[in-house]
């Protein structure tokens, strides 16, 4: 793709060198904050996402604050203050509310909103914006009003604003289409590997055994051989670290901690695929029983959505280990095999008792009691080992399959990214491709 014609130098080190007609303009000339306090029982609730501002979904976690939240008037421009929310802002097309932790601006007039959408969102503005914070940890840094009034924006002429939002939509239309394509690619690719887990772990390999009736609804018939086992006698039980997010250091002893552990994608996942934090060695001398031996399982203990009742994370080669908050150790106290446990607890079949039992509305607590009131299905044990050998193979198939396509859908992200930041800097010419 072309450049345009003549550049000059902007002054602005995220900037670089403008098209030469291009001006600048400070942030502050360029939108007027938006303080008004408002509750969500007056005006809906939206959510500030990495995919623009969008009507809040009925089984997200909501705050207790409903009465102290931020008016956005459509047409508003709306950006997450905290870094670790990152690329979560846009133009929103609702009226409606926003936690505190948003910013909400209005944008001045002489601007194509659209334009102002794409440029507010581009890596090099975002990179901008969460520099100028401040704080401690990722989720404890804040951008305010303030610290960014003073950055400036570049500024086309209005009809090449235009001109530029038109392109852009229609350049991530076609790459947004793409994503969406193998994104549902990998969901039928998700669901194949849980459809496989669940007749394997509930019914076994051979179609044509013997069948029984379980006596226990969400099992129904298994094959004659098998046993239903209480998990109680299974396991022994016990608590995770009494920490917080703040606790968390980047050396130190390992733990794996709550958000991992409730990931959906997480469930009965071996350890070794986990991305660890760490806590100060100390808390091994003071909590000896949050310890994970290789072989046990970490359980979230709350969950913010049904679906995630009864995630969990499996230990499989992880020396001194120790697990987080908001979490329940389960460590082995049988002779079955701790991998064919893993599968099982992966499976949305076996989740079922889980998700009957708890209750809650924002939040689901998933105590030891339920826990221990479940009930396993237990294959004689050549019959486990049997079943592991066969879903390591399959499951290693579909996994590779997926990983494939999310790094295509990385590439397209990446490429989409890249494009952004080109047109909306300056860098790249598309007048006549709009």
């Amino acid at each position: 793709m072309k450049s345009y014609p003549a550049y000059k130098n902007s002054g602005v080190p995220w900037l670089g060198e403008i098209p030469e007609h291009w001006e600048i303009q400070r942030f502050a000339n360029t939108f007027r904050e938006r303080k008004t306090k408002v509750s969500d029982k007056e005006y809906p609730p939206i959510s500030v996402t990495k995919q623009g501002i969008l009507p809040q979904l009925e089984k997200v976690a909501k705050t207790d604050n409903g009465d102290n939240r931020k008016l956005v008037c459509e047409g508003d421009f709306v950006i997450n203050s905290r870094s670790d929310r990152k690329g979560s802002s846009g133009i929103s097309a609702y009226t409606g509310s926003v936690s505190l932790i948003n910013h909400v601006f209005i944008p001045m007039e002489g601007w194509d909103r659209s334009f102002l959408h794409h440029l507010l969102r581009s890596v090099p503005f975002q990179e901008e914006f969460y520099q100028k914070g401040h704080g401690i940890v990722a989720d404890l840094w804040t951008t305010r009003y303030s610290d960014i009034s003073s950055s400036y924006l570049p500024v086309p002429p209005l009809s090449e604003q235009a001109a530029i939002a038109s392109y852009l939509d229609r350049k991530c239309g076609e790459i947004d289409e793409m994503v969406r394509r193998r994104q549902a690619i990998i969901e039928r690719l998700r669901e194949l590997k849980q459809a496989l887990i669940a007749k394997a772990v509930t019914k076994g390999l051979h179609p044509d055994v013997p069948m029984k009736d379980s006596g226990i609804p969400w099992l129904g018939q298994i094959p004659e051989g098998w046993s239903v086992q209480p998990l109680k006698y299974m396991f022994s039980f016990r608590k995770g670290l009494p920490i917080t997010k703040a606790d968390l250091i980047d050396e130190g002893l390992p733990v794996i901690s709550y958000g991992q552990v409730h990931s959906r994608d997480n469930s009965g996942t071996r350890l070794t695929e986990q991305l660890l934090r760490y806590v100060s060695p100390d808390y091994a001398v003071s909590y000896p029983n949050a310890a994970v031996p290789i072989n046990s399982f970490i359980f979230a203990d709350t969950s913010e959505d049904l679906e995630g009742c009864g995630n969990c994370v499996y230990n499989d080669s992880m020396p001194n280990l120790f697990a987080g908050y908001h979490s329940i150790i389960l460590n082995t106290i049988s002779r079955n095999s701790a991998r064919y446990l893993a599968y099982l607890f992966k499976s949305d079949t076996w989740r079922k008792q889980i998700r009957t039992a708890v209750s809650g509305v924002k939040v689901f607590s998933i105590s030891k009691r339920i826990l221990k009131a479940c009930s396993l299905l237990v294959p004689p044990l050549p019959e486990q080992a049997a079943i592991v050998a066969y879903l390591d193979k399959k499951c290693a198939a579909i996994d590779e399959l997926i990983s494939r396509h999310g790094q295509i859908v990385e590439k397209l992200k990446e490429l989409k990214a890249s494009a952004i930041a080109h047109v909306v800097t300056g860098k790249v010419d598309i007048r006549e491709r709009a």
